[in-house]
């Protein structure tokens, strides 16, 4: 059996992030793929049983780099309105770090026919630490009593601002936009 070269399988991601972003999905060929990566087209069918495969996993290992250590931005011991801050900041913060991952995640989320229907299920599921979040924001007479649905959209708006200005905003501007976002959960 032959044993699987980890370089080749990186070299394999990054080439679908980098064309995905340059290119879009439509166009995105394991052929060109393998071209990209400097790899035969072979490697990749040695690797992922097709394109929607390698799509879905490279998207579950996008989720998991952006979205990894939000528990540990995340603490209970501090106010409702302080874990907001921390859970949009962090989120900005992974963006403004990883544009090619946040693009590529963004592309796939307008684009849930390229992945599996597993993949689909866990993209549509919230991360739990933000569901936890959300429980207390909804818990919390403070704040709008209102779905996850409405405010997982409203706590995206920092990073679509954000990807809007091709991930450059100031310090400043990225509190005005938090600010916004609790002000419009806020009864």
């Amino acid at each position: 059996m032959r044993k699987k070269d980890n370089k080749k399988i990186e070299a394999i991601k990054q080439a679908v992030i980098e064309l995905s972003r340059q290119e879009g999905l439509s166009n995105l060929t394991t052929a060109r793929i393998a071209k990209r990566a400097g790899v035969s087209p072979a490697t990749i069918y040695l690797n992922y049983e097709d394109k929607t495969d390698l799509l879905s996993k490279v998207y579950q290992e996008v989720k998991v780099k952006l979205e990894g250590n939000l528990k540990s931005v995340i603490n209970t011991d501090t106010s409702l309105e302080d874990q907001i801050v921390a859970t949009l900041g962090f989120t900005v913060s992974q963006y403004k770090a990883y544009p090619d991952l946040a693009t590529f995640m963004g592309l796939m989320w307008q684009n849930q026919d390229f992945l599996d229907d597993e993949t689909v299920k866990i993209s549509n599921t919230l991360n739990d630490s933000l569901k936890q979040l959300f429980e207390r924001i909804k818990a919390s007479p403070k704040y709008t009593n209102t779905s996850f649905e409405v405010l997982e959209s409203f706590f995206t708006i920092p990073t679509s601002i954000l990807m809007r200005n091709h991930f450059e905003l100031t310090e400043e501007e990225e509190q005005q936009v938090i600010s916004m976002v609790i002000k419009a959960i806020q009864k």
